[in-house]
């Protein structure tokens, strides 16, 4: 074996110190998974032993599964040199609509706070798991807890309201990270301003209703906001979505993007595999896109998916997540789910708010030659998804519906979204797609108002129970507990757990209506 001379090696190790270092857009990639995984590895030691090292295995192996990528392609965005000032400005914009939105209380929080701050609240002062007495039985909380981890590991040091910091900090980067790499993927800010204005004609389907005689909705409108005018369904526009569910719109857009990021050929089916089932603790309907996707794919691609070794390493090691998903399917029956085909006048109903929800996808269909080859199959998955939705209905309040649309909502906004600048030689297809903006962005300046102008209300340390007994006096809501009976001992150890008290106080004295 023959050595180099000792300069050769002392000059090659002196130019790997002077040359830079880049850092690439897909470290961002990385960094966003890392946060997606850490709340299930968090919340491994609640388990049993075997499930416990298999859920922690499966963390680390999805890790590196989304460090193996190479690129595929020379057109990779994710190549790019990092970028620190758009990502900074991406992650502070993050941080305005969160605050906004009512995280840390600094401005007015929407009402699903009520039960998303005492989750928080009881997983910052009791751990987990968390067990509640109602009406002589013991029901244990069971809910996709992926957003509560990392905040509530900080709170059991810290205290509450550090709690509350962190969960500012994590969701503003996670935010900030996804809104950066979908900006790589379009036509910078202002294909960014489209995608979080961007709603459905909400303000004129309520008008509708009102000239038809239900004016009762206005009240409600202004207290659940203006997304909220169909009766039996509900799209979320942007920012709707961030104000009140951000545990389920931050994994929906993390999957748009990765599904987008696939188009580039820049991640693979394994890769999102893994991702979806770490996404899945922060929100499973979310999620649900991924399956039409997935079949697809695989469809249309099988030498490339089901020939590679990276998918099957993929796939068994999203197995080693099979713990989570038997947290989650604990006592599915007790969350409430009928069909909505019963409802009267379905068809009708129906027809009405695909006509005021869903006008982009007639307008992306008449700019269809426009529209870049690698996405049109993305975009009618996501377009019949959103179409077929509304025939089911799982959740207190459709969840179903209103959860499973985000990542399909924010696939099509995008691709309409880098159509709509482009019509300079159709003026008409072009103003009717900035009228389409323009009203579709009501519901997202109401919210912005409102969170401006009405008084904020101090952070609640009330539990689930008593947060919920102050809303509705109707008890503990159903998708977010089960029955302690139906956990199996081999998942969890619910032997010596104190289930928290409940105390008669009130949650929110300074809060106003």
């Amino acid at each position: 074996m023959r050595f180099a001379p000792a300069w050769t090696r002392r000059e090659r190790a002196a130019s790997l110190l002077s040359s830079p270092i880049v850092i690439r857009d897909r470290a961002v990639v990385a960094v966003v998974s890392l946060m997606v995984l850490l709340p299930s590895f968090l919340f491994a030691p609640v388990l049993r032993a075997f499930p416990a090292a298999l859920l922690m295995a499966g963390c680390c192996g999805a890790f590196w599964l989304v460090l193996g990528p190479k690129p595929v392609s020379d057109d990779d965005v994710l190549r790019r040199p990092l970028r620190v000032r758009q990502l900074s400005a991406c992650i502070g914009l993050a941080f305005v609509i969160f605050l906004l939105g009512g995280e840390t209380h600094l401005f007015y929080a929407t009402e699903d706070w009520s039960i998303r701050d005492a989750v928080l609240a009881d997983l910052v002062s009791h751990g987990n798991p968390v067990l509640y007495d109602w009406n002589g039985a013991t029901y244990l909380l069971r809910a996709p807890l992926g957003m509560y981890m990392v905040p509530a590991f900080v709170g059991r040091g810290l205290g509450l309201f550090a709690a509350h910091v962190a969960l500012l900090g994590q969701n503003a980067t996670l935010l900030g990270a996804t809104l950066y790499l979908l900006m790589s993927l379009g036509r910078g800010w202002a294909h960014l301003a489209i995608l979080i204005a961007f709603g459905g004609l909400s303000i004129v389907g309520a008008l509708l209703l009102s000239t038809a005689g239900q004016d009762h909705y206005w009240p409600h409108l202004q207290r659940w906001g203006m997304d909220t005018w169909h009766p039996f369904y509900q799209y979320s526009s942007s920012i709707v979505q961030f104000f009140w569910v951000p545990n389920h719109a931050l994994p929906g857009w993390w999957l748009a993007t990765l599904l987008l990021l696939n188009t580039r050929s820049t991640v693979d089916v394994a890769t999102i595999g893994v991702s979806v089932a770490a996404l899945a603790f922060w929100s499973p309907l979310a999620v649900l896109p991924f399956i039409p996707w997935l079949v697809f794919v695989v469809a249309t691609q099988w030498r490339e998916v089901l020939f590679a070794r990276r998918t099957w390493v993929g796939f068994i090691i999203a197995a080693a997540f099979l713990p989570i998903v038997a947290y989650l399917l604990l006592a599915p029956a007790t969350i409430a789910h009928d069909s909505p085909l019963s409802q009267n006048n379905f068809l009708l109903w129906y027809v009405i708010f695909i006509l005021f929800q869903l006008p982009v996808l007639r307008l992306v269909g008449a700019q269809w030659s426009d529209v870049p080859r690698e996405w049109r199959a993305l975009f009618v998955i996501n377009g019949a998804i959103l179409l077929a939705l509304p025939f089911f209905k799982f959740g207190p309040n459709n969840d179903l519906v209103m959860r499973g649309s985000i990542t399909s909502l924010v696939i099509v906004a995008f691709v309409f979204g880098a159509l709509a600048p482009r019509e300079k030689g159709k003026l008409v297809v072009a103003a009717l797609a900035y009228v389409l903006i323009a009203i579709g962005s009501v519901p997202a300046m109401y919210e912005v108002y409102r969170a401006i102008v009405k008084p904020r209300y101090a952070i609640s340390r009330c539990s689930l129970q008593e947060a919920s007994l102050a809303i509705d006096k109707q008890g503990l809501p159903s998708n977010y507990i089960a029955p302690a009976t139906a956990m199996p001992n081999w998942l969890i150890d619910l032997r010596g757990i104190e289930a928290v008290g409940f105390v008669d106080r009130p949650c929110w004295p300074d809060r106003k209506q």
